[in-house]
């Protein structure tokens, strides 16, 4: 359980933050967002390889959706800033270690 302190109207409020057993986690590497005037809509999908074909080679894919997420607009801006910060700090720390920028 992880704890982070905020102020809130000059309270201030401890928020605790719980993942019970009954929470999704998974593997996700395809998403695809889109909004509407009030929300954004996440989708996370998992890729899920077909039967290789006669030459050997996976020639067909399953793309399954594992979770769709709604949000405000705010709450998106601030995930989505979030991630930026994130990435830029990836980079950073792989290039400072000496690796090439792909």
């Amino acid at each position: 359980m992880a704890q982070d302190s905020q102020s809130a109207g000059g309270i201030e409020v401890n928020r605790l933050f719980e993942q019970p057993p009954d929470s999704v986690s998974f593997y996700c590497d395809l998403g695809q967002v889109f909004g509407t005037p009030n929300e954004v809509v996440m989708q996370f999908y998992e890729t899920i390889p077909g039967p290789p074909g006669p030459s050997g080679q996976i020639q067909v894919v399953r793309s399954r959706l594992r979770a769709t997420v709604t949000l405000s607009r705010q709450h998106a801006g601030n995930i989505g800033t979030s991630l930026l910060r994130h990435a830029a700090v990836s980079t950073d720390t792989s290039l400072a270690a000496g690796q090439k920028q792909p």
